[in-house]
Order: C-alpha cells, then sequence, then structure tokens
C-alpha cells in the first residue's frame, strides 16, 4: 500500500485541527501525514485499512492513527451507487505531537500519553466504555475554543493511555516501505479489489491494474503490504462476509457465493482462517 502523502495546515488561530463534516461517502484515497489522527465515526458503514490491517467501519467507530502510517476509508458501495439519502459523518481531530514541545513529553506525567501515541503508529481502535466517552468528547471538542480544546483533547489521550480499552490494528512494518513516487499503482489495485470483490479477480488482472508482470507483481505487493494479494483478496472478501453475516439472515452458501466464493466449502475454511470462527458461529456470537 503506497499512500499518497497528505500535508495538514492548522487553522493559524488554533495550534491543532478540529474538523465535523458530512458527506456521502469517504472520499480520500490512501494517505499517510506527519500528524497524529483521531478519527470518530457517526454516520458511516465501509471497509477501513490502516497499515496491513482490514476491517469493518460503522457508527460509534474510535480510532487513532499515528503518524505516517497508509491508511484509507472506502464506503460500502450504498452510500456511492445508491439512489437513497445515506451519509456519512465523522468528527476527526489532527494534531502534531511537537507542537506540545519536548519538554512537555518529558515530563513524567506525559509518560502515558507519549506511549500511547507512539502505538498509534499501527493504528489504535478503542472499545469499551472508553469508546463511549471518547466519542462523548469528540462532540464536545468541535464546540469548545481557546484553551479548553487542548484541555479537552488531553483528558481524551489520558483516558485512552490509562484505561487501555483498546486494539492494536496493524503490524509495525509497514511504515517503513513507504514510497511517495508510485502511489497511483497500488491505489488502483485496492479500489478495484474493494469495487469487485464478489466477481471472479485473477492475479493477472491485479498485475495488469499496476502495469507490472504477474511474477514482478507478486514480489511487489507482498514488499509493500508484508501480504501476498490472494491474502489481501480473501481478507477484503472476509470483511464484507462477516458484515452480510451480522446484518442479513441468508444461507451460508449464498453469503459466500455474494462476495466472490463459489465453493462453500472453501468459503467456510477461509473464513475460520481470517476470523477464527466459522460462518455460522460468527453470526451466533455478533448478531444482535
Amino acid at each position: 500500500m503506497l499512500p499518497v502523502f497528505q500535508k495538514i495546515e492548522a487553522n493559524i488561530n488554533h495550534s491543532f485541527y478540529v474538523e465535523h463534516v458530512k458527506f456521502r461517502y469517504f472520499p480520500n484515497p490512501l494517505q499517510f501525514h506527519p500528524d497524529v489522527e483521531i478519527l470518530y465515526v457517526i454516520q458511516g458503514t465501509g471497509t477501513r485499512f490502516v497499515g496491513d490491517s482490514i476491517d469493518k467501519f460503522g457508527p460509534g467507530d474510535v480510532v487513532i492513527i499515528g503518524e505516517n502510517i497508509p491508511h484509507v476509508w472506502y464506503s460500502d458501495a450504498k452510500y456511492i451507487n445508491g439512489n437513497n439519502d445515506l451519509i456519512s459523518e465523522v468528527i476527526f481531530v489532527l494534531f502534531k505531537k511537537e507542537v506540545f514541545g519536548e519538554q512537555f513529553w518529558d515530563m513524567p506525567e506525559s509518560k502515558a500519553i507519549y506511549k500511547l501515541i507512539q502505538l498509534s503508529q499501527r493504528g489504535i481502535k478503542l472499545t469499551g466504555e472508553t469508546r463511549r466517552e471518547v466519542a462523548a468528547n469528540m462532540m464536545s471538542i468541535c464546540e469548545v475554543k481557546g484553551f479548553k480544546r487542548i484541555i479537552l483533547l488531553m483528558s481524551i489521550l489520558e483516558a485512552i493511555a490509562e484505561k487501555k480499552e483498546f486494539l492494536i490494528l496493524a503490524n509495525p512494518v509497514l511504515q517503513n516501505s513507504i514510497n511517495h513516487a508510485d502511489s497511483e499503482r497500488l491505489n488502483r489495485v485496492y479500489e478495484y479489489v474493494v469495487s469487485n470483490h464478489d466477481q471472479k479477480i485473477s492475479l493477472k488482472q491485479a498485475a495488469s491494474l499496476a502495469n507490472l508482470s504477474v511474477p514482478a507483481f507478486c514480489r511487489y505487493f507482498k514488499k509493500r503490504t508484508n501480504k501476498t494479494f490472494i491474502q489481501f483478496l480473501n481478507e477484503i472478501r472476509i470483511s464484507f462476509a462477516c458484515t452480510h453475516l451480522v446484518e442479513e439472515d441468508q444461507p451460508i452458501s449464498k453469503t459466500g457465493y455474494r462476495c466472490g466464493y463459489d465453493n462453500v466449502s472453501f468459503f467456510i475454511k477461509q473464513f475460520k482462517k481470517v476470523t477464527g470462527f466459522t460462518p455460522l458461529g460468527y453470526r451466533k456470537k455478533y448478531s444482535v
């Protein structure tokens, strides 16, 4: 995953960036930036990529994306193609840790937050009561002004650092493979796979999108994403299958077929490999 570098400028009257936005679907390409990002999803569903992590997102999700880690949010097709009134809505905060100065991070009271920021370079997804607390504070941070905004940001970070209710999303190796020059190459592959996960997708098709031979593409993709293309494709398909299993009461075979698997036995095998559950076991555990 080779992303587009994104430079984010804070408003001249603020030391960090806060925005509450609504749009039909997430528009961003695969990107990275030197800011730490906290993002709260109010409305919208889709697939989230952080480093080598692939996961579905939905309302209530709160994640922290550290410095220079590749990431992108792809909205579900119903937001992009559907003739409906669906919207996506998010609040995000972006800040550079340097804005607080080196002496601030050297203080004993700041050590836990500093460790959290370092850990966020692998991506963090909040869970439990901390997620609900931070979501409420993300709503509030849009409303406060002046020094109260800094206090609220530190309260958010302190709550996360102290309670440790979160999941680590990605392995730490991808950051070193960032290359500005060819970001478009794997953006094309990503977008194609997400949009066509329910169709037959061959290595030859993927390689052609990257303008490489199949052997060269396999080496290239593994080096940049820490995964084989087939592993990546299966994880995308299984992430969509997870959503179908929880939201819809349809036969397991139909779920597999809708996600690009013609053979139900192979679908069940891949599902268990990725999630640790059988499709039926996953539905029983996570269905409301």
